[in-house]
């Protein structure tokens, strides 16, 4: 596989068709996409010891859905126990009910019942123009976020949380924290996804509270101008690769371990930044410059596109120069997602 850096227009172009076959009509709240999700895992994989290892696969055999999914179609040439790890970051994903799924059908399911969609992402307002670029205090009003259930995952883990009140009832505690094992693999990288920490606020353009964006799901871009219009999360979600084969999420994660600019020391901010706060202010404030470009990223609702009240040749498209410089902050941002993973783990697990 040709190194990401090096990859041309044409398959930036290539990359985005497949995405746009993907969109669906309604809001999505995925982050960077399976792929993407399983090279943070395979990252983090490389940096743990054997015994960690071990000591994940341990608690992953106790997930209800060990069987159906995490082992699922293992491939021949990786152990159970990686294949495990590597999917127990996209699970999460894996368990999101279709649309006209019944509150009754979706409490009884044996899979979807797991879903919980709040805990993906958190919405910090952003408004065109700030000059602030700190994280907001508050973020707007929700029951719950990511940054809580990150942190509730972490302390189920280590025993601090006996009483877990997202725990689907009926699962034993081992269960339960096999489950909140594959949710903290998941929103470590939910996290590092720019649009998952922030909203873009706009009272005229959103007019029902809480007036945002919700993290790019309701506004349109063009990978380029001869690409038809997609979700700008979803942008985002496809940035760094599509192909969620064992042999090419391997390649990736080798690639970007091997980078020389994305080693411990070329990242300050994995030493500065410990807290899960800090993290998700990193996000605000890539999404504030890359995504939403300081104000100047052209507002075109994707409402608009789906009733044809807005042309497609009108929505902003991204300029090679501007696209090359997402792929370096989604290379970046996927690093530490993995690197900050594997010490979330060794955390939990050298206890």
């Amino acid at each position: 596989m040709p190194s990401f850096r090096n990859m041309s227009w044409s398959r930036v172009r290539l990359w985005a068709s497949v995405v746009i076959v993907m969109v669906a009509s309604g809001p999505s709240v995925f982050a960077w996409n399976d792929a993407g999700h399983m090279v943070v895992a395979r990252i983090a994989w490389l940096r743990l010891s054997a015994d960690q290892r071990a000591k994940v696969g341990e608690l992953l055999k106790q997930h209800p859905h060990y069987h159906s999914y995490l082992t699922h179609q293992c491939p021949p040439d990786v152990s159970k126990e990686e294949w495990a790890f590597l999917r127990a970051a996209t699970w999460a994903d894996y368990i999101r009910p279709p649309k006209g799924l019944s509150r009754e059908e979706l409490m009884t399911h044996e899979r979807h019942k797991f879903h919980r969609g709040t805990w993906h992402y958190v919405n910090f307002p952003y408004r065109a123009g700030q000059q602030e670029s700190n994280l907001p205090r508050e973020p707007l009003p929700n029951e719950t976020n990511i940054l809580m259930q990150i942190d509730t995952s972490v302390n189920v883990l280590r025993g601090k949380i006996e009483n877990d009140p997202g725990a689907e009832p009926g699962l034993s505690a081992d269960a339960n924290k096999a489950v909140r094992l594959c949710w903290l693999f998941h929103l470590i990288g939910d996290l590092h996804q720019p649009l998952h920490a922030a909203a873009l606020v706009d009272e005229k353009l959103f007019p029902e509270p809480p007036h945002g964006d919700q993290g790019g799901n309701l506004l349109a871009i063009r990978p380029d101008s001869a690409a038809a219009p997609m979700r700008l999360h979803w942008y985002w979600d496809g940035l760094l690769t599509q192909d969620s084969g064992l042999a090419n999420v391997s390649r990736w994660a080798d690639d970007l371990t091997h980078d020389p600019n994305l080693t411990d020391s070329k990242l300050p901010e994995f030493a500065q930044h410990q807290q899960v706060r800090q993290w998700a202010a990193e996000s605000y404030q890539h999404a504030k410059t890359s995504v939403y470009r300081d104000g100047n990223f052209p507002l075109v609702r994707w409402v608009d596109i789906e009733n044809q009240s807005v042309a497609s040749s009108k929505v902003p498209a991204v300029p090679p120069s501007d696209a090359a410089k997402s792929l370096t902050l989604a290379r970046r941002r996927v690093t530490l997602a993995g690197y900050r993973l594997a010490d979330s783990v060794a955390s939990v697990f050298d206890r």
